[in-house]
């Protein structure tokens, strides 16, 4: 919180306008304003929503709907409760889900996953504008196959992929809601996944939403970064320094 001396409150409100982090709350007493305590108690419900929050499988299937894609994945998690206190199972895929998947006789260049991840709210408003404005920035040569994914973490999309072929993954996944955003959406690139693949040799691009990313930028930044991983061979921090 700034000193009122150092900036004035017109100066304070411009400032605002340029975030949603919890600045320039102001003081009252010895505390803060009741609003901004007001505030602060319905930004921390929203996070704990949407960290509860579930995919709608069906809006996204219609959304997506192309032949007999999208595909229907879930984790080895077994409720929310477990996917919060059990990463590792987030990370691997049930039992049905990797048979369903042997046994389909679909394949792909580009696998992108949705998946809930800490906020199925982001996923929900974000996944569908993020892929609409992605496909047609791709090769007209790369195929593309989605999939849904129940309380799924990263690395099970490089399970995913492996079992349909495919060049790449880009899984869509909701980001750990905080005090200031509760709908972020992630999406992290893998070029020739592996089941071993560390999170170095991965792409990340964040914070897309209303307010931070939007869409067609993020969908840009994915677009262009896939072209380097496919002339590369490979994705991660290896490409970005120069190796």
């Amino acid at each position: 919180m700034l000193p009122r001396r150092h900036l004035s409150p017109e100066a304070l409100s411009q400032l605002k306008r340029f975030t949603d982090a919890r600045i320039a709350l102001g003081q009252a007493g010895a505390g803060l304003p009741t609003e901004a305590v007001l505030g602060f108690a319905l930004d921390h419900a929203r996070a704990r929503d949407a960290i509860g929050s579930e995919l709608n499988a069906d809006a996204l299937t219609e959304a997506l709907r192309d032949g007999d894609w999208p595909l229907l994945a879930h984790s080895a998690v077994t409720s929310r409760q477990e996917y919060l206190t059990r990463p590792n199972l987030g990370r691997r895929l049930s039992d049905d889900t990797a048979a369903h998947l042997s046994a389909t006789n679909l394949t792909c260049d580009l696998c992108i996953v949705v998946a809930d991840g800490l906020s199925a709210l982001a996923v929900n408003e974000n996944a569908v504008g993020v892929i609409q404005a992605l496909c047609p920035l791709l090769p007209p040569e790369m195929t593309v196959g989605t999939v849904l994914l129940r309380n799924g973490r990263v690395a099970a999309g490089d399970r995913i992929a492996l079992a349909l072929g495919a060049k790449a993954v880009l899984i869509l996944i909701g980001e750990r809601p905080g005090l200031s955003a509760a709908d972020s959406l992630g999406a992290y690139l893998t070029w020739a996944p592996r089941e071993d693949t560390r999170d170095a040799e991965r792409f990340c691009v964040s914070n897309i939403r209303k307010g931070g990313l939007t869409l067609d930028a993020a969908a840009r930044q994915i677009a262009a970064l896939l072209d380097r991983s496919r002339i590369a061979g490979r994705s991660g921090v290896a490409i970005a320094d120069g190796r």
